[in-house]
């Protein structure tokens, strides 16, 4: 039985991340942008995709979770016209979408993930190979990689990356984590 994450960062540029697990370890990942206005069509279509593989090979998902970051309206310019509208928009299409597929969601602001879900818990986790692999192009798949993550430790699918024996590797990499 696999259990199975999703995170999404949902925008104008859009990041998915799929993850897999088989006893809390790491067996799969997928990393994916795609524009605003194809996001939750590329969602549906590789939700669609695994489950299919999942049928075809006589096994099921267990333990599911979705993360979809939520849109925050401030005072800045990119909360209003045509890009915050798509956002908003898409928050809810992507949640939907996960929903179809069984998956219970969790909407949450980047503020309550991106602190605890940091570029070091991707290294840990096996999501990305290395700090070097963390910026440049794929910066929004790797946002929704946070939100997979988080989601997966709140599901109970997965550790902390950073524990090890209950213990964080270094109190500077976070404080006051828990499994």
């Amino acid at each position: 039985m696999i259990d199975s994450a999703v995170g999404a960062d949902p925008g104008p540029a859009t990041g998915l991340c799929f993850l897999e697990y088989s006893g809390g370890r790491l067996v799969g990942r997928t990393l994916v942008q795609a524009t605003g206005d194809t996001a939750a069509h590329v969602l549906h279509a590789v939700l669609a995709y695994h489950h299919e593989v999942m049928r075809a090979g006589g096994s099921s998902f267990g333990r599911k979770a979705g993360s979809v970051e939520k849109f925050v309206t401030g005072r800045s310019a990119g909360s209003r016209g045509k890009p915050a509208d798509v956002t908003r928009q898409l928050e809810m299409e992507l949640a939907e979408v996960l929903q179809m597929f069984g998956y219970p969601v969790e909407i949450r602001p980047a503020a309550d993930v991106k602190p605890w879900a940091s570029d070091k818990r991707l290294v840990a986790a096996g999501i990305v190979p290395s700090l070097k692999g963390m910026h440049g192009d794929m910066n929004h798949a790797y946002d929704g990689a946070r939100h997979a993550l988080y989601g997966a430790r709140d599901a109970g699918i997965v550790q902390d990356p950073l524990l090890k024996a209950g213990k964080l590797v270094s109190k500077d990499d976070d404080e006051g984590a828990t499994a």
